[in-house]
């Protein structure tokens, strides 16, 4: 009965602040959306001053929620002026004149204005500080991330990579290493449903159509009470909000792949398709005539979104399917296949439920699959995995008055994972979890003043499997100091229950297992502190500490042998794990002008140790980077659009060998010619510092009227073969032999966007 209490807690917490009847002020409310598009704006600062009609000089304030909604309670009557603001857009004023009790709607509309590289943390005005108080927090379009470089496809989720605190671990991976933590540590969510394996062909792209996205917002640490589940990061990735006027699309060609986008206003609300597929199978075929080592390969992704009015509020229905299949066919007796992708789906409803509370619901469900089979002399190799995430979420926030905004929410999943691997039609492994969780959490948004805003809260969590029950605090603050300065801290605990297996180099084969009862959840406690400046209105400094203490994580044993029953999480892993990362980051951008950008430096630790492994010492992870040094600039000279960015980290972590040795036949007192070799401590050398440089220019022009861009991107321009890992072999003397495996060389593309 406890995870049902789950359910009327929040509920009967914020039940007396709800309104009963008349309130003593007056409350405002409406949406935000854009004059052209009609898609709403999210983050948009709201602000009323004024005098009330009793001399009281009067200031209210708040941002716009992620779909562009807005609620301003407790405005005594009086004469006010309301002002929007929102970078990227030019600032809106109304006035409003308030009679004792009334309550009013304002909808309005934004008109774009376009200020070169839009910023990566989005600040309207010099009071976003006391609005916004989450440290590490960013905010911005796929759009704005689509002038920088990238690889083949643009990819507005790898482009993250060139944020400081942000890295990747190969030019192969589109894996979020965010502040010393891998990417399991990062929940990503598209639309409010979680994604398990956000990758396609094998990790060199995210999953994600960037024509299909609206808002992406990443917190990198010390994230809110509303979200949980993993150690480290929160990734929000929202569908783009369709065209609520006119049927309107683009169509792109790419160098490997065509995307498709449509559009349009259906029965008081909008809907949207866009589909993307790779079109290499030509090329691949030719290639095999002359090589049939060549595999035929394709991916491909669909979202679907519409909004609809429903019940006196909105109702949104999204989904978004995608798969990678990949076969190789050797000979009539030995083949090769993968087949892997998500599939999501949501329903999400929300209204302003009174004049001060915003309610939604949602119902999800996200599925991970992933397929691999293996014919070798005609002997049949099988393996399956995936995990399915069936949840229902609500949320209700509330304006409290005297500074204080409420919420409260619930999530409750039921979870189906799965692992089976066949040998010869012959089950070796048939492993499959269920396990059911039920969070809650609560927390308090308090403006202390016009210069301060406090944020506290707490989620808790209940795992039905082993009965475990996990809280979490979270806590934030951001200060104003004087006109140019802020500060802002932060810190929470965290836990993780779901664990990744990986191979780190082939990610259709990742899969997520859900712990038990015979390990402790892993936990993380993070402190994060920031420091801002903004000389002026074009530029802005930012310098950021963080540190992440953690315990109980887990790592796969790899020695474990074949046939070892498995009955347990602690059967397959080793538990007990601890570490920390820590590190500074520092920010300086330019975000207005024909020229803007930014440079980015961060200096981090990060660190590893099992009692179980390399004799219980202390080692970095292959992820760590002392330095990395990130560089991103764009220049606009009337239609064209130009486009750079470098990237200097200092060299992977690997594990050398140390030495080698021969065993010796007591039989016959010979040694065999077979040369074996012995790994020195795990992770102690460094591979060499890792640079590139990438770069586009793109043009906008008229083509039977309709509006296009041709593109030409190259990525790594000089070709530097940065160096991946180490390989080391035998040869039938005895000789040692180690090769260097490096990453990919200079590679152009094209592209060409149609809008119609």
């Amino acid at each position: 009965m406890r995870p049902i209490l789950f359910f009327y807690v929040p509920a009967l917490l914020l039940a007396p602040l709800l309104p009963v009847g008349n309130c003593a002020a007056a409350t405002l409310r409406g949406t935000v959306r854009d004059a052209r598009t009609a898609e709403t704006i999210g983050y948009v600062n709201i602000q009323v001053t004024g005098v009330a009609r009793d001399g009281e000089r009067v200031l209210r304030g708040i941002m716009a929620l992620a779909d562009g909604r807005y609620l301003i309670a407790r405005i005594p009557s009086g004469e006010y002026r309301v002002t929007f603001t929102r970078v990227g857009y030019r600032t809106r004023e109304d006035t409003l004149r308030i009679t004792h009790g009334e309550n009013y709607s304002l909808d309005v509309v934004l008109t774009g204005q376009p200020v070169g590289m839009p910023p990566i943390i989005v600040e309207g005005d010099r009071y976003r500080g006391t609005r916004d108080v989450q440290p590490g927090f960013v905010d911005v379009r796929s759009e704005d991330l689509a002038d920088l470089p990238g690889i083949l496809e643009n990819d507005p989720i790898r482009a993250l990579q060139l944020l400081p605190g942000v890295g990747a671990a190969s030019d192969f991976s589109s894996g979020l290493y965010i502040r010393g933590g891998g990417p399991d540590q990062t929940l990503v969510l598209f639309d409010n449903v979680t994604v398990y394996n956000p990758s396609h062909a094998f990790g060199f792209f995210s999953t994600f159509n960037g024509d299909a996205l609206g808002n992406i917002r990443l917190f990198k640490g010390a994230y809110p009470a509303q979200f949980g589940g993993r150690l480290g990061a929160v990734l929000e990735v929202d569908s783009r909000q369709p065209n609520r006027k006119h049927v309107r699309g683009n169509a792109t060609l790419s160098t490997i792949a065509g995307r498709l986008r449509l559009e349009g206003p259906i029965g008081g609300g909008a809907w949207m398709v866009a589909a993307r597929r790779t079109y290499l199978e030509p090329l691949l075929d030719v290639l095999r005539k002359r090589n049939n080592e060549i595999p035929a390969y394709y991916f491909y992704d669909v979202n679907v979104l519409v909004t609809l009015p429903a019940a006196g509020g909105t109702a949104t229905l999204s989904g978004y399917t995608g798969r990678d299949r990949l076969n190789l066919s050797l000979d009539a007796d030995n083949a090769l296949a993968f087949d892997w992708g998500n599939a999501l789906g949501a329903i999400k409803w929300h209204r302003a439920w009174s004049d001060r509370a915003l309610l939604e619901l949602r119902a999800s469900a996200s599925e991970y699959t992933s397929g691999s089979s293996a014919r070798a002399l005609t002997t049949p190799v099988e393996i399956s995995n995936g995990i399915t995430d069936a949840s229902f979420g609500a949320d209700l926030t509330v304006d409290a008055g005297a500074g204080h905004q409420l919420g409260a929410g619930l999530l409750a999943s039921r979870f189906d994972a799965r692992y089976r691997e066949t040998f010869n039609a012959v089950d070796q492994v048939d492993y499959r979890r269920r396990p059911v969780e039920v969070a809650a959490y609560t927390e308090d948004k308090w403006t202390v003043s016009a210069r301060t805003v406090v944020r506290g809260g707490v989620r808790v969590r209940y795992i039905r499997d082993g009965r475990r029950w996990l809280a979490e605090p979270r806590i934030s603050a951001g200060k104003r100091l004087g006109s140019r300065w802020r500060a802002r801290i932060g810190g929470g605990v965290y836990h993780q229950v779901l664990q990744l297996v990986t191979t780190e180099g082939l990610s259709a084969v990742d899969f997520y297992v859900p712990t038990d009862r015979s390990v402790d959840a892993a936990r993380s406690w993070q402190a994060t502190a920031g420091l801002e400046f903004d000389p002026d209105a074009a530029h802005a400094i930012r310098v950021q500490g963080y540190y992440t203490g953690l315990t109980d994580l887990l790592t796969l044993d790899n020695d474990l042998a074949a046939g070892t029953p498995i009955a347990q999480t602690a059967d397959v892993f080793y538990p007990g794990g601890r570490g920390y990362s820590s590190g500074i980051e520092l920010l300086l951008r330019r975000r207005r002008g024909s020229l803007s950008g930014w440079v980015g430096y961060t200096l981090g630790w990060t660190r590893r140790r099992w009692s179980a492994l390399n004799q219980g010492k202390t080692f970095p992870p292959k992820f760590d980077r002392l330095h990395d040094v990130k560089v991103a600039l764009s220049y606009h000279p009337g239609k064209w659009t130009l486009g750079g960015a470098f990237v200097y980290g200092s060299g992977q972590a690997f594990t050398p060998a140390a030495s080698r040795y021969s065993l010796r036949n007591p039989a016959t007192d010979t040694f065999d010619q077979d040369a074996r070799l012995l790994p020195a401590s795990r992770n102690s050398a460094r591979l060499l510092p890792y640079n590139r440089l990438d770069v586009s220019v793109a043009r906008s022009f008229t083509i039977g009227g309709l509006g296009a861009e041709w593109s030409l991107q190259v990525f790594n321009l000089y070709s530097r073969r940065n160096e991946w890992f180490v390989n080391y072999s035998t040869n039938d003397a005895g000789k040692v032999d180690a090769k260097v495996i490096h990453m990919l060389p200079i590679i152009p593309s094209l592209g060409l966007r149609i809008n119609f």
